[in-house]
């Protein structure tokens, strides 16, 4: 079996089955991304003395966390402050209150390739009231390691313990990563995240027997419809309507090939 990642095309040729490219341009292809559910496994990646990094769908998580927190004066021994909005419920960051850096609570979102996103909208909630002295959410987007707008952009997060604040954010985008602070804690409820820069979904080819083969592609490539032509150019792709068969993780279909050639490709 050989892969081809491409969110558009793949060319098979009569009995042989044999893969080959197009030589077409390529079409972005954006994929949204929502957090925060049960199905989204995460991998710690790192812990710092006030800090994780969590990955989880391609994106890098880094948090803070009170862990040198004694419990109460005349102690010592750090125990740490207890999380509240524990994944995946949400993601929460604390305010560090011990040790020799003390600071508001912090979280910065990237992805694993390092490549560009934008942060379309998401929730948090308050975990500290802050209706006496008032509070914004800061968010400074970040572009190759530089400050990527002048000021942070600023979100009203003046209330008390337990409230919520939902914000769509058309603002960030075309930023490879995003630092998020304010003084006390807080926890991120919900996220959507959009990538285009994201691969696209592969087609994948297999020879079942002389006159057969097998396409296949994720099941999470919501949106794309199997189809084929005869001939390149083309202009007109027809829709395959052999049944598709979910098979684990990947939609699968039996084609049966002719001396004629065929192309296929996966479209929106």
């Amino acid at each position: 079996m050989k892969r081809l990642p491409s969110c558009w095309w793949l060319l098979a040729t009569s009995l042989v089955a044999t893969i080959a490219g197009l030589f077409e341009p390529r079409v972005a292809c954006a994929a949204t991304t929502v957090f925060f559910d049960a199905s989204q496994s995460t991998n710690l990646v790192s812990s710092g003395v006030t800090s994780d990094t969590i990955a989880s769908e391609g994106y890098l998580f880094t948090y803070t966390r009170d862990k040198l927190f004694t419990g109460g004066v005349g102690l010592t021994n750090p125990i740490g402050r207890t999380v509240r909005i524990p994944w995946p419920q949400g993601l929460e960051a604390q305010a560090v209150t011990a040790g020799p850096n003390p600071s508001g609570a912090r979280m910065s979102i990237s992805r694993q390739d390092g490549l560009t996103f934008a942060i379309e909208s998401f929730t948090f909630k308050l975990l500290a009231n802050t209706a006496g002295a008032g509070a914004a959410l800061e968010i400074m987007p970040l572009l190759n390691g530089e400050d990527g707008l002048p000021n942070p952009v600023m979100l009203d997060a003046t209330g008390y313990y337990g409230m919520n604040f939902s914000y769509n954010t058309p603002a960030l985008t075309g930023f490879d990563a995003y630092k998020i602070t304010l003084y006390v804690d807080f926890a991120v409820l919900s996220l959507t995240v959009v990538d285009a820069s994201l691969p696209p979904p592969s087609l994948d080819i297999l020879q079942l027997d002389a006159s057969t083969v097998e396409l296949s592609w994720p099941t999470n490539a919501v949106g794309f419809n199997l189809v084929s032509t005869t001939s390149l150019p083309a202009t007109l792709w027809d829709p395959v309507t052999n049944n598709a068969v979910v098979n684990g993780d990947f939609f699968t279909v039996q084609v049966t090939l002719d001396l004629s050639r065929r192309f296929f490709r996966l479209q929106k």
